[in-house]
């Protein structure tokens, strides 16, 4: 009888760790998605995406975040009635999920994949992960002080973070200007819109591409405007098609501009 206790003791012991063991690895594995993508164009239940991919980048600060790189190949996938199509929402202090159909995702929406068989076939869960961006950092800041038929003049302005403790009095009128949230995460905090003496003409051509942006139902997503949306006092990114610098390729609308003393 003893020796049966003691049998039945380490086929516990070896048993127990091993599902522990395979447990804490599907997890794992269920936590990374299969297939990472940027959605290209959506036709019914198939979406084609930009394949991506995610690398680490580190703030200076010791901290990091992933972001999203794009690469040039696409794939379509096809999602089921039984593919689950969700984002996360942060409500009442905690982050849950929001169930989402193929008729909420956007162009340039980020997508994280599970399929639901190694086959790779079918598609369990998508996730999706806010809205790519494919401009970060602007070439040019500025706030509109004319608006014409085919060109801006703006008054040129640097965005200042001010570092703690710092005292931003002066007798220059600044406008805080809320960070926009960077992709998987939020805004660290307000930012100072400085003007400087500069002013500057940019000509905008029937390419430029003029957007503000919106954020909805926990996304974050561009509205397309023309030049006749743009109005004087405009908080103005701007990105250039040539390299002589006076056409805008992109021109992304963050507000507008108030004068307060600091």
């Amino acid at each position: 009888m003893s020796l049966i206790l003691i049998l039945s003791f380490l086929v516990t012991m070896l048993v127990v760790p091993w599902n522990i063991s395979r447990a804490q690895s599907n997890a794992t594995k269920n936590s990374q998605p299969d297939l990472i993508g940027v959605v290209k164009s959506i036709s019914g239940s198939k979406i084609t995406i930009y394949i991506a991919k995610l690398s680490s980048q580190s703030d200076g600060r010791g901290f990091g975040r992933s972001r999203v790189e794009l690469t040039n190949k696409t794939q379509t996938i096809t999602v089921s009635s039984k593919t689950s199509i969700v984002t996360k929402v942060f409500q009442n202090g905690q982050i849950t999920e929001k169930k989402l159909s193929t008729k909420d995702l956007k162009t340039n929406n980020v997508l994280y994949i599970w399929y639901a068989e190694s086959k790779k076939t079918n598609i369990s869960k998508i996730l999706v992960q806010g809205t790519y961006v494919l401009y970060q950092t602007p070439e040019l800041i500025g706030v509109i002080k004319k608006v014409e038929s085919s060109r801006i003049t703006i008054t040129v302005a640097t965005i200042e973070r001010p570092q703690p403790g710092q005292n931003t009095s002066n007798n220059q009128p600044q406008q805080r200007l809320a960070s926009q949230p960077p992709q998987g995460g939020f805004g660290r905090g307000m930012m100072n819109l400085k003007l400087s003496s500069q002013t500057k003409t940019i000509a905008i051509s029937k390419s430029t591409v003029i957007v503000t942006r919106t954020f909805q139902n926990g996304q974050m997503t561009e509205k397309k405007l023309t030049i006749k949306d743009l109005k004087a006092n405009n908080i103005v990114y701007i990105w250039y098609s040539d390299s002589k610098k006076t056409t805008a390729k992109r021109i992304m609308v963050m507000g507008t501009y108030s004068q307060s003393s600091k």
